[in-house]
C-alpha cells in the first residue's frame, strides 16, 4: 500500500509550545534570513512524530521487540504503535543517563544501557524524563494492529499487507489525527492512495 500524507506541518507538538512559553528556560532568537521558511516551523517530524497504522479485523499477536533510540534527549520514534505484549527497548545513544518515568514504572538507564517494558492491554501510555523535560514518548496499544510506518520528510510512505480490507490510521502524540480511510489492498499489483492523507483535518494543530 502506497500513499502521502499531508497536513503535518500543522501539528505543532505540545513541548515546543509549552517550551516557548517559558521564557526562563529558553530564549527564541530571530529566525536567520539564510534559513527557508518551511524550516523555521517546529512542527511535527513525519519520520520520527506520525506513525501510520493499518488496522484489520482480526487481533494480532505480539510484534518482535521494538528498538527506541534515546538521543539528543528525545526518542525515535517519539509516537509508536504496538499490539498487547510486544516488548520495547529503550537504548541511550546519549553519553549521560535518562530516567524515564510511565506511572508506576521507572528506569534509570545509563550511557550505552537499555532497559525494557512490555505494552499491557489496550490504552494509551505516556513516557516522560525526569531529567530531561524534552523527551516524551507516547505508546498507543491497540489489539488489531496489521502493520505500522512512519512517513519519509516529504510524507510518502509504503507499507506491505496481505491482501484484504483495513482501516488507515494516523497517530500523533499518542492519539489519532486526521480522518481515517477504509482500503482494499488487492493481489499481485500495488494498491496507490490516490489523494493524501491530511493528518491535521480535524485535528488540534497545537
Amino acid at each position: 500500500l502506497r500513499g502521502r500524507i499531508s497536513g503535518y506541518d500543522k501539528l505543532i507538538p505540545e513541548v515546543y509550545a509549552e517550551t516557548a512559553k517559558d521564557v526562563h528556560r529558553y530564549t527564541w532568537r530571530e529566525p536567520s534570513p539564510t534559513v527557508r521558511p518551511e524550516f523555521r516551523v517546529l512542527a511535527a517530524a513525519p519520520s520520527r512524530d506520525i506513525c501510520l497504522v493499518a488496522i484489520n479485523s482480526s487481533a494480532s499477536a505480539p510484534l518482535p521487540p521494538v528498538l527506541v533510540r534515546i538521543s539528543g534527549g528525545r526518542t525515535a520514534q517519539s509516537t509508536l504503535v504496538v499490539t498487547p505484549g510486544t516488548k520495547l527497548v529503550f537504548e541511550n545513544r546519549d553519553p549521560f543517563p535518562h530516567r524515564l518515568v510511565q506511572k508506576e514504572w521507572k528506569a534509570e538507564i545509563n550511557a550505552g544501557a537499555q532497559r525494557d517494558w512490555t505494552a499491557p492491554g489496550p490504552g494509551r501510555f505516556e513516557f516522560r524524563d525526569e531529567l530531561f523535560p524534552s523527551l516524551r514518548t507516547f505508546v498507543v496499544v491497540e489489539p488489531q494492529v496489521a502493520a505500522t510506518v512512519y512517513p519519509g520528510r516529504d510524507g510518502a510512505f509504503a507499507m506491505g499487507l496481505t491482501p484484504g480490507e483495513y482501516v488507515i490510521k494516523a497517530f500523533f502524540q499518542g492519539k489519532q489525527v486526521g480522518k481515517q480511510l477504509s482500503q482494499l489492498v488487492r493481489d499481485k499489483a500495488p494498491t496507490d492512495i490516490k489523494e493524501p492523507l491530511n493528518v491535521a483535518d480535524g485535528a488540534e494543530a497545537k
